[in-house]
């Protein structure tokens, strides 16, 4: 199993982040790499919600089911793959004392497949997931601090 993690600085309260990345209506508009993700269910967002996502990686079409397993308010929440690559994703967010916010992204994956696939993902795949997850913080960072009235509305979903 591969594991990345990444984080960033964005200039904006926790409540703010965390709200923002955990709608997952929010995701297209700042990572390029997939180009659906979708609520499937009753829920869309907290604990037991999942999300049809599609993304194209490395030449290849990507489909897989999403299942949020932890759902911490403007702490953390993680998801895992239910199909297709083997994957689980956790996004955390802690206050800084200047009221910005510390974003950390880890994603621990496995790629189908032989030897040679996964000496493949170690030469090639990793760091094609690397580039993509700094380019989804980086845009994300700009999509929140460009907005600087953004708050969480009072009828927001739960």
């Amino acid at each position: 199993m591969a594991q990345i993690i990444k984080c960033i600085d964005i200039n904006v309260p926790v409540e703010v982040a965390f709200e923002y990345v955990s709608n997952p209506r929010n995701t297209l508009k700042y990572s390029p790499q997939f180009n659906k993700f979708e609520s499937v269910g009753p829920k869309e967002r907290g604990l037991g919600a999942m999300v049809e996502a599609t993304g194209h990686f490395m030449g290849m079409d990507i489909k897989t089911k999403l299942e949020i397993t932890e759902f911490i308010e403007n702490v953390r929440f993680v998801s895992r793959s239910v199909g297709g690559v083997k994957s689980t994703s956790t996004w955390e967010f802690k206050p800084m004392p200047d009221g910005s916010t510390e974003v950390t992204f880890t994603s621990d994956y496995t790629m189908p497949g032989s030897f040679f696939g996964k000496l493949l993902d170690k030469v090639v795949m990793q760091k094609d997931i690397e580039k993509t997850t700094v380019e989804s913080l980086v845009n994300l960072k700009k999509l929140l601090e460009g907005r600087p009235n953004l708050r969480v509305a009072a009828h927001a979903m739960r």
